[in-house]
């Protein structure tokens, strides 16, 4: 083939679910320049030679060699009945069979494409965001914003627990890319829905909790965007003989009141742990947080996490809606954020 196919979309979406915590970093300097790839790469041998250079292959070959890479990731089959990719000009847009082409309107950004294969690139999960709104619903892609933000990272093609890992993008790292490509398709709602994405959740309970709080009450969520995650709370040397910790981490926080969200999953269960966390509130408190804490079995039960979610609104000086609708509403959105836990989570 002459030249590279970019995997992009739903198909990009699902290369990055399987491979996001050992992908390579190899950023494509150009399209069109043959000897780019192995200079930015490094030595050719890094990256699997898949075949896809072969003289004269055809597209449905090179289809059948993309979709068993796929899937030898992890990739369901299943998914990969049209494999999405990327062109640049609305020329390029032939109709394969196998193949879904989508076009930029202008010359790939090649700071926004990673070489995993020889002859195959995937668009970053910059990118990717942006392209989402294609196919996820507002709230898939809020959570979406989240996970790229995160230092974890979950498989949704799988049940495993999530990997605990580094931050590859930041919120502003997403509305600068946003800001350049503000004509391409999809930027406008993923701009949108940036405005209540925030940095360095640390697990999926943590991003569950925040979209509790930031979603828009039309979703079941309190609709309230000016928070942190995992702020950082220094204790002062006359509080020191409280707690062992020199600081603490709040997991959601609304600075306007001073109000914190914890999450305290199975593993608070331990007695050491469980001493480690009543220190902690009995600091904060001290140090006039207001501090309310979220557990799984209150993810778990409908009114149970209903009074809380009135708890954490009432603290904040929000208004809690105890309607009928609303409440049906948060159970929707109760039932989203944990559809992917596993059952110790």
């Amino acid at each position: 083939m002459d030249l590279p196919i970019v995997l992009s979309h739903k198909t990009a979406w699902l290369y990055h679910n399987v491979a996001r915590p050992s992908e390579p970093l190899s950023r494509a300097s150009s399209l069109y320049d043959e000897d780019s790839f192995a200079s930015e790469a490094g030595p050719a041998e890094a990256l699997p030679k898949l075949g896809l250079d072969a003289k004269g292959l055809r597209i449905s070959a090179a289809v059948e060699i993309v979709t068993d890479y796929l899937v030898s990731l992890g990739v369901p089959r299943e998914e990969l009945d049209r494999i999405d990719t990327l062109v640049s000009f609305d020329f390029e847009r032939s109709r394969p069979a196998g193949l879904r082409r989508h076009v930029f309107g202008a010359p790939i950004p090649s700071d926004h494409l990673i070489e995993v294969a020889e002859g195959l690139l995937v668009v970053d999960e910059a990118m990717c965001f942006v392209q989402a709104g294609s196919w996820m619903s507002e709230l898939e892609q809020l959570e979406y914003g989240y996970e790229i933000c995160a230092r974890y990272h979950l498989n949704h093609l799988s049940t495993g627990k999530y990997i605990e890992m580094g931050q590859r993008h930041t919120v502003a790292d997403l509305i600068a890319y946003c800001s350049e490509n503000r004509c391409r398709q999809g930027t406008a709602r993923a701009a949108t829905v940036l405005k209540r994405v925030h940095d360095g959740a640390r697990s999926p309970m943590e991003t569950a909790a925040a979209i509790l709080v930031v979603a828009k009450r039309s979703q079941g969520g309190l609709g309230y965007t000016k928070i942190e995650l995992n702020h950082r709370v220094d204790v002062p040397s006359e509080f020191k003989y409280l707690a062992k910790a020199g600081y603490f981490e709040i997991d959601v926080y609304a600075p306007a009141s001073g109000t914190g969200v914890e999450y305290n999953g199975s593993d608070h269960l331990d007695k050491q742990r469980s001493a480690s966390d009543a220190e902690r509130m009995t600091v904060l408190s001290a140090l006039g947080f207001r501090m309310i804490v979220l557990t799984g079995t209150q993810f778990a039960h409908q009114l149970q996490l209903h009074r809380a979610m009135n708890a954490i609104a009432l603290a904040m000086g929000l208004k809690c809606d105890r309607s009928e609708a609303f409440q049906k509403r948060q159970n929707d959105l109760r039932e989203f954020v944990i559809r992917n836990w596993s059952s110790d989570l």
